[in-house]
């Protein structure tokens, strides 16, 4: 019988990290077309892209192809949502060139080996819940400042300058330094591209027909609408690839062109744990020092921007978090022996994925492929690519990451939500994003901090229905541990003070409690049992209890019944002990006037006498 149990429980464990194994047995012949159909147009989005990505990131255009052909395969063993896509981002490229530029690719492809290795360590400890401390208005903060980064950097491709510039300030700066040397052709280009794009891209929201009546040939166009706004990158970048080889062939070249491409696949093998620039030789603790806080921003980004895209492409069911991250760093691990830069889930090609009918993460593989065969085939036509067009891409596809839609509802939700978000976006643009994120989660820190040191403290004052005595109630909004116990503490004693003479504590909202907050209650108990107050914790878990008093046993109530019964029952204390002051006092006023009586006589007879 136990071998048995151990048999299914390693069978179940199996199955969940390999969700492989829970639908390869159903996959059919219908199920392969329409992950090939999808399969194809990611890998048509992911092409340009990847070429993009690796200019931005600092890096030759090869490294871009190399990053997409690793996790779009792996993800399909390990991974649990069909539709999202792992290779290269325009934010895992920024923050990539952040933390490598100056040096040369060994240190990318490093960073990719530490990120995937800090990754699959968080999702093997379960640690995923760090990422929560990063709250959404800092998420949309730095996403949105990495965006306008990512365009100012960009901005130079489309004018054909050449320059090297850190940040969005420097961006801006040189541009105007250099503007004198702006390329017309490049430029006129740059523009047309991004025109053409933004102009494709609304093509996919077409619908010819009404919806549930369309005619057959009312669906093909639909369909061709969607294939060509999908696809819209790689159609615009082999068009201005052929407008350049035709001027190349005449002897011109108009534009700034993407230049040889290393063809062929990279050679597989381990890091680089030690790599020479700078006419010397960098030993791997070098190499990790150099990239200093990198090893933790990037796999915490990376972790936020994969949970994210696949939590929103689950459809209400629940995520495996821990699996995903598992899957994640291990994409990075294994993209690292193929010279891959650091990669992460993309919303764009995910989006895309969604749209196109994938079924399974097969899709995955037939993206790899295409990648492969651009790789070995078409990587000396890739020579053709004017910089202006990857510029442009770039550009379109970042334009659309900055959370303006955000701002309204945090407004009308929480005006406090603003703070860490804007500062977030101000700090990212005006010292880098590396700081700007660590200064927008640290006072997100310190606004939880604040308010659990100053939790909500709602005071009431009511009359029992049937003859009870009055009471304060005074009702903590949240646990009583130590930052909050004073705060509490003081609430308490402010509602003692006024002309009642029960204060009743509502603990409905108090799950946990620490030595600090039993150490103030019982001076709070101190403080109104000076004012002659009686207390009574009302919904008090035993196990707080415990802990508020652990030698002395509370005066608690259950429930309503139960506390209107305590109160009744104080009240009825209360006259009975009243009434027995009234008696001691009645009887220290009689035998005082016996005693006065018994002294008058005598004075009468010393007067008689006298």
């Amino acid at each position: 019988m136990l071998g048995t149990l151990n048999t299914r429980n390693v069978r179940r464990l199996v199955a969940k990290r390999l969700p492989l194994l829970n639908w390869l047995p159903y996959y059919k012949p219908s199920i392969a077309v329409a992950d090939l159909v999808a399969g194809v147009t990611v890998g048509l989005t992911l092409i340009p892209q990847a070429i993009a990505y690796a200019s931005l990131a600092g890096l030759h255009a090869q490294y871009g192809l190399y990053s997409a052909m690793a996790g779009a395969v792996v993800y399909i063993m390990f991974g649990t949502c069909k539709e999202v896509n792992i290779g290269p981002t325009a934010l895992m490229s920024l923050l990539t060139y952040t933390y490598t530029h100056e040096t040369n690719p060994d240190m990318a492809v490093l960073l990719c080996f530490l990120t995937g290795c800090i990754v699959f360590l968080c999702g093997i400890l379960q640690l995923g819940f760090l990422v929560e401390f990063v709250s959404v208005p800092v998420v949309a903060g730095f996403t949105s400042a990495s965006a306008i980064i990512i365009a100012s950097s960009q901005v130079k491709g489309l004018f054909g300058l050449s320059y090297s510039s850190e940040g969005f300030v420097d961006s801006w700066t040189k541009l105007f330094q250099n503007i004198g040397s702006t390329r017309m052709w490049d430029t006129v280009l740059g523009v047309c591209c991004i025109i053409s794009l933004l102009c494709l891209r609304r093509l996919k929201d077409i619908r010819l027909g009404e919806p549930g009546k369309e005619t057959s040939r009312q669906r093909a166009l639909t369909k061709l609408c969607f294939f060509i706004a999908t696809g819209r990158n790689a159609m615009v970048v082999v068009i201005c690839a052929v407008i350049s080889y035709i001027f190349k062939s005449q002897g011109q070249t108009p534009f700034v062109l993407t230049g040889q491409i290393e063809a062929g696949l990279p050679h597989a093998g381990p890091p680089p744990f030690s790599t020479f620039y700078g006419n010397q030789t960098h030993s791997f603790t070098d190499m990790v020092s150099h990239l200093g806080s990198g090893i933790a921003i990037v796999p915490i980004i990376a972790i936020l921007g994969n949970v994210a895209i696949a939590k929103s492409f689950s459809s209400g069911a629940m995520l495996d978090a821990t699996q995903e991250m598992i899957t994640l760093g291990l994409c990075n691990v294994v993209g690292s022996f193929l010279r891959s830069m650091p990669i992460s889930g993309s919303f764009t090609r995910s989006a895309v994925n969604n749209a196109s009918g994938v079924r399974t993460p097969f899709g995955g593989l037939y993206t790899g492929i295409m990648v492969i065969l651009a790789l070995s085939l078409l990587t000396p036509y890739f020579y053709f690519i004017p910089k202006a067009t990857l510029s442009s891409v770039i550009i379109c596809a970042v334009l659309f990451m900055v959370e303006i839609g955000m701002v309204k509802p945090m407004w009308k939700s929480n005006k406090r939500d603003l703070v860490p978000g804007f500062l977030t976006l101000i700090a990212c643009l005006a010292i880098g994003v590396e700081l700007g994120i660590v200064i927008g989660v640290a006072v997100d820190i310190a606004f939880l901090l604040y308010f659990n040191a100053r939790p909500g403290v709602q005071v009431e004052r009511f009359q029992c229905s049937s003859g009870g005595p009055e009471y304060v109630l005074v009702t903590p909004s949240a646990g009583l541990l130590f930052p909050a116990v004073d705060f509490v503490r003081e609430a308490v004693s402010k509602a003692g003070a006024e002309e009642v003479d029960v204060v009743v504590l509502n603990c409905r909202h108090v799950t946990r409690a620490d030595f600090t907050a039993s150490q103030g209650i019982q001076s709070l108990l101190q403080d109104l049992k000076r004012q002659d107050k009686q207390v009574v914790f009302h919904n008090l878990r035993p196990s707080v209890a415990k802990i508020l008093s652990p030698t002395e046993k509370l005066r608690t109530s259950n429930s309503d019944v139960e506390l209107e019964q305590l109160l009744k029952g104080l009240k009825y204390q209360a006259a009975n002990e009243s009434s027995k002051e009234y008696t001691k006092l009645e009887m220290a006023e009689v035998s005082t006037g016996q005693d006065n009586v018994q002294l008058q006589p005598s004075t009468e007879q010393n007067d008689t006498r006298f």
